[in-house]
């Protein structure tokens, strides 16, 4: 008997990455839908962007930078939403610069450059319903920043860095984007991302930011279609959108707090063991999970049409999907990023 204990209890810890991401993702999604503020689910998206395989704990000076330098970088967007929104000839071409250097700059780490673009891109893309929504928007995402990084940090304190991980973290990690001509990548991330932006803006679609959200995640992989990714990216994103059905469903005919708890955790096992399972296709559920966020954040901020909203929200998501995976395709293929000399 106590040696089926031990085992218990030492199989448990080699899954300590799984608890840690499990917990920290539910937590910061309850925690910021019990507080009932705007987008309430972008922190399950920032807190699943530090918690993904091989990521270190901040620490202080790091968290305190991060949230530094995004208030400017927000501010900069609020400014940008306040005196170029309706010079689109200014706004658009900033943007592609923005879109062109958040994809260029890969010394930046990844989770930072996005947070960047997403300000950059998402704050301006508010202010077309009203000027003052910009600081409104911002703020709240500063919030779901910190609050994401305070679960980050509980996080790693209650499930700490293992051995194996450490191991693992001091590994020589192969140099993102090894004989690439990054300017040729960040112009295809462009020619993709770009016309995104400059939909959403056109048809000033304010109601489905998740998406937009969603999207620009989807869009900063530009080898997204190689191999089998762009089949299996299709259907763990249907399979993640189903998922947020059920959760819908299930809360409607039993709508209690703790049953959503439970959901959120049982869906957050899913995905996350399937991210650390070490496969080619792991990267897949990152975006997979990100999907029911989406769901549920459309689910949380809709009305009695939310079913409906629910399915319009995923053929967008379907639709960009096939987009930057053909969009990657064709580019990539016309313009080869890669140095077949070296």
């Amino acid at each position: 008997m106590l040696d089926k204990v031990k085992g218990f209890y030492w199989d448990l810890k080699q899954e300590t990455p799984i608890l840690r991401c499990v917990f920290g993702v539910t937590l910061a999604l309850v925690l910021s839908t019990t507080l009932g503020y705007l987008v309430p689910h972008i922190t399950a998206i920032f807190t699943l962007m530090f918690l993904e395989p091989n990521q270190k704990p901040l620490g202080l000076k790091k968290e305190i930078g991060i949230v530094l330098g995004l208030s400017i970088m927000g501010y900069f967007g609020v400014l940008v939403g306040t005196y170029l929104i309706d010079y689109p000839l200014v706004l658009l071409p900033l943007l592609a610069l923005i879109i062109y250097w958040s994809f260029r700059l890969i010394k930046i780490p990844e989770p930072v450059r996005l947070l960047f673009l997403i300000l950059a891109v998402l704050i301006p893309f508010i202010s077309l319903k009203a000027n003052l929504l910009g600081s409104v928007v911002l703020s709240a995402l500063l919030l779901n920043l910190i609050i994401a990084l305070g679960v980050i940090r509980v996080a790693f304190f209650i499930f700490p860095v293992t051995t194996k991980e450490e191991i693992q973290q001091e590994k020589k990690k192969p140099t993102p984007y090894k004989n690439i001509n990054l300017n040729k990548l960040a112009f295809n991330g462009l020619l993709v991302a770009f016309p995104i932006v400059f939909v959403f803006y056109l048809y000033n679609a304010t109601v489905a930011v998740l998406t937009l959200v969603f999207a620009i995640l989807l869009s900063f992989n530009p080898f997204i279609y190689q191999s089998k990714k762009g089949t299996a990216l299709i259907i763990a994103n249907i399979l993640g959108g189903l998922a947020g059905i059920l959760a819908y469903n299930i809360l409607v005919i039993a709508p209690s707090y703790v049953l959503y708890i439970f959901l959120i955790l049982s869906v957050a096992f899913y995905f996350v063991i399937h991210l650390y399972s070490g496969k080619k296709t792991a990267p897949i559920f990152k975006i997979s999970f990100n999907t029911f966020f989406v769901v549920m954040g459309v689910i949380s901020t809709s009305t009695n049409e939310a079913g409906d909203t629910i399915w319009e929200r995923l053929v967008q998501i379907g639709l960009a999907i096939f987009y930057v995976i053909i969009a990657f395709r064709v580019l990539n293929t016309l313009n080869n990023p890669k140095l077949l000399n070296e």
